[in-house]
């Protein structure tokens, strides 16, 4: 595994009692929700989709998950989650993240891709200006 990375975009997680599995470490599929919500704070606080409480026609989907765990985690907890777009194409991009524990350890590295995807047609669909705009020739493959 390669040295883990900071990130720009920061999010809090408070690990919560019940996310502790028989093991007494934080299960693995808990982290996938971790990502997802740091995803989502992400994508909001950049503007880069609207209120997920709007009807879309369009917006991402994720078509690739990959994740490293590092060290084990138990309540109680906080985590930093670090993550930024790491790429962009036409249609796709993908966005890494790093989880750090209060003593600054990395307890997890993970990369997620998506395409963005028409609704109605059910198919993909070209990313839009602003995204391209935002993360447009620093990340572009």
């Amino acid at each position: 595994m390669s040295k883990p990375t900071k990130y720009k975009h920061k999010f809090i997680q408070q690990v919560v009692w019940g996310e502790m599995d028989a093991f007494g470490h934080v299960n693995n599929v808990t982290y996938v929700r971790y990502f997802e919500s740091a995803r989502a704070d992400y994508f909001t606080k950049e503007g880069l989709w609207d209120s997920p409480l709007k009807p879309v026609k369009a917006g991402p989907v994720l078509t690739h998950l990959d994740m490293d765990y590092r060290k084990q985690v138990v309540f109680p907890a906080t985590l930093e989650i670090t993550l930024e777009v790491s790429s962009i194409s036409s249609r796709a991009f993908s966005v890494i993240c790093s989880m750090w524990n209060e003593a600054d350890e990395c307890v997890l590295t993970g990369n997620a891709s998506f395409i963005w995807f028409d609704f109605t047609s059910q198919k993909p669909f070209a990313l839009p200006d602003h995204f391209k705009t935002k993360f447009g020739s620093t990340h572009l493959v």
